[in-house]
């Protein structure tokens, strides 16, 4: 007995060709009977609308003649072969109007098996198309995503991860996929962060933050995610969805940015106070240097005056210490030299120092280590650093190991410097077996006045290494350190190419004036009493001016018998520059020196600029006497006589 479905019906072929044609209901969309070369023999109504035919004129005609003849030629092919082989065939086809359809095409067999008829069934396929099409675009939108994705289960296992997931972490999908979303929250850190998490999820809401999460290879990363519930209809949860990406790097540079804000604050405070301050020490360091002098050596009052010499040039180095937390220089003149020198220095320095449980160990790896700098700022940096060290180890005892050695390319340096030129740089390296700094510290070591000490400490000394070495001499500082595993600071510094020994014009002694006359401007009373002392102690005569425009009257119209201009730079109502530029518009030639404690105004292109020398607060009477000569054999050298007796 043959097929039913494939044996021809009794109404296929009326004996008198004109019987009523029989319309088709199938459970399709459209269907129709075909004769094999294409004339429809039997159609169902919603295909003759479709084709905007009344249902009798689309019976009879050939099916063919409707479509353009491209696609006639095509559909036409499907048709003989499917009347040729005597198979069926299905096949997705696009309709004029852009709907997806689904067609088979199924042989109608005769008594002999050849195809007397073909059934047509159409499905109009396009919504499920769409959604198909729509779900195979999103999913290859979440594996070409920048950020990371993860579906998680409502047991909070993990569902799906994409690639970028994958990339970030170093765990592939085939290792977290049905695992607790806890794996990847290690530690107390992390797990807190998740518990966070999970409360707001709890309560129906999304969470989003920044968590640490420690990826494959061991190392810790700083993420930025959101998670949130994926809602079905009525609101139920069907799982949730999380985005993660990266800022690891750009948390690095916002603490380095809020690092830079702190230091110009800083910088601000610094020179608010520095003014004030030296002009206070400033009289107190000039009269005990005249006291002494003039007290004959064995007189009880010698030592009195040391202390108080010694307390003043203390207080002074702690003004230079917060100053150093500014970005500018003051007018510095560096030299270069070697930083073995400096280490075998601090060598020496240190030892008598420190506590004998303590050693420590020279190592110089490079004879390559000529740097373009101010020595004692160097030397300052080194002394601080193993201060710091020292302290660390100072229950215990231990090793301070100061280390010299070329930067190279390789991936400890590159970890530590990522944008530094590695072939033009030194690596000195300050290391400890102390104690260690908890991660909560490290990120304030920098911090200006963060200190752990009890006693003794002002946290200025690794804020003060930071400004040396970052924002004077242009070099970076990484500190690597674990509780119970000690501490290294490595500071990279640019190397110059220049010889050794290009240090900077030392001034002469400082030999007694000749009884140049001076123009002393400075507005404090106490300094300006206890300069033109020291003035006339040196054989200078001076004229004293408490202000700008006292001393614009005193130098008169041509500045004639004035050797020298010693002017404050900040005053009321007038800069020392600016009194220095009117000054010059009388007589061009005058010789200046300006003195500041500290001042943003002075830089070494104004110093240039006004053919000016520089005498920072607080000065001693040597300094004094120094910067005096340099000015005026400055001018001499030039052709430009001194004084006018």
């Amino acid at each position: 007995m043959q097929d039913p479905i494939r044996r021809a019906p009794d109404w296929f072929l009326p004996a008198d060709g004109t019987s009523a044609v029989p319309t088709l209901d199938p459970a399709s969309n459209y269907a129709m009977l075909l004769r094999p070369d294409g004339t429809v023999l039997a159609a169902d109504e919603a295909l003759a609308s479709r084709l905007g035919l009344a249902h009798g004129d689309l019976v009879g005609r050939c099916i063919f003649d409707l479509f353009a003849p491209g696609v006639a030629a095509l559909r036409r092919a499907v048709a003989e072969d499917v009347a040729r082989l005597g198979l069926a065939r299905s096949y997705q086809d696009r309709s004029s109007s852009g709907h997806v359809l689904d067609v088979l095409v199924q042989p109608v067999l005769g008594e002999g098996g050849a195809a007397q008829a073909l059934a047509v069934f159409v499905c109009d396929v396009t919504g499920h198309w769409k959604l198909a099409h729509d779900r195979l675009r999103l999913s290859a939108a979440l594996e070409q995503a920048v950020e990371a994705v993860i579906l998680i289960e409502n047991d909070f296992t993990i569902g799906y991860v994409n690639q970028a997931f994958e990339a970030m972490t170093g765990y592939p999908h085939s290792e977290v996929r049905g695992r607790p979303v806890t794996m990847l929250y290690q530690g107390p850190i992390q797990q807190a962060a998740y518990a966070e998490i999970r409360a707001a999820l709890d309560e129906g809401d999304a969470w989003s933050g920044r968590t640490f999460h420690t990826v494959k290879d061991g190392r810790m990363i700083r993420v930025e995610k959101t998670v949130s519930p994926i809602r079905g209809r009525g609101g139920v949860v069907l799982g949730f969805v999380s985005v993660w990406r990266d800022v690891t790097r750009v948390a690095e540079l916002e603490r380095q940015l809020r690092q830079a804000q702190k230091m110009e604050a800083i910088a601000t405070l610094a020179g608010g106070i520095a003014h004030d301050f030296n002009n206070i020490l400033g009289p107190i360091i000039l009269h005990a240097e005249l006291g002494l002098a003039r007290l004959p050596e064995g007189d009880p009052v010698r030592s009195g005056l040391g202390e108080i010499l010694g307390a003043a040039h203390r207080a002074g180095a702690l003004v230079g210490q917060i100053l150093s937390l500014s970005r500018r220089s003051e007018a510095e003149e560096p030299s270069v030299f070697g930083l073995a020198d400096i280490l075998r220095e601090c060598e020496k320095f240190l030892r008598p120092s420190l506590p004998a449980t303590i050693d420590i160990v020279l190592d110089l790896r490079t004879p390559d280590d000529a740097v373009l700098a101010d020595p004692t700022q160097v030397h300052q940096v080194v002394i601080n650093l193993a201060t710091n060290a020292a302290y660390a180890m100072r229950r215990a005892g231990g090793t301070l190991t100061l280390a010299l050695e070329a930067a190279d390319r390789g991936a400890p340096c590159r970890a530590m410097f990522p944008d530094a030129q590695m072939e033009r740089a030194v690596l000195l390296t300050v290391r400890d077996t102390g104690e260690g700094i908890p991660p909560e510290r490290l990120e304030r070591i920098f911090d200006p006045f963060f200190t752990t000490r009890q006693r003794g400490g002002t946290g200025l000394g690794l804020t003060v290494v930071h400004g040396i070495v970052v924002e004077r001499l242009g070099g970076a500082v990484h500190v690597r350190s674990s509780p119970g595993a000690g501490a290294a600071f490595h500071v990279l510094l640019p190397r110059h190419e220049g010889r050794r020994g290009e240090a900077r014009a030392a001034g002469a002694q400082a030999p007694g004036g000749g009884g140049e006359l001076v123009l002393l401007v400075e507005d404090e009373a106490p300094l300006r009493q206890g300069t033109a002392m020291v003035l006339q102690r040196l054989g200078y005569r001076v004229r004293a001016c408490a202000g700008p425009e006292e001393a614009l009257e005193s130098f008169g119209p041509a500045g004639e018998g004035f050797a020298l201009v010693l002017a404050d730079v900040t005053m009321p109502g007038m800069t020392g520059t600016d009194l220095l530029r009117r000054l010059r518009q009388r007589r061009p030639d005058i010789p200046a020196v300006l003195v500041s404690g500290y001042s943003e105004i002075v830089t070494p292109e104004l110093l240039r600029e006004l053919g000016a020398d520089y005498l920072r607060k607080p000065f001693t009477i040597r300094g004094l006497g120094v910067a005096l000569q340099r000015a005026l054999g400055r001018s001499r050298g030039r052709g430009q006589g001194g004084g006018h007796g």
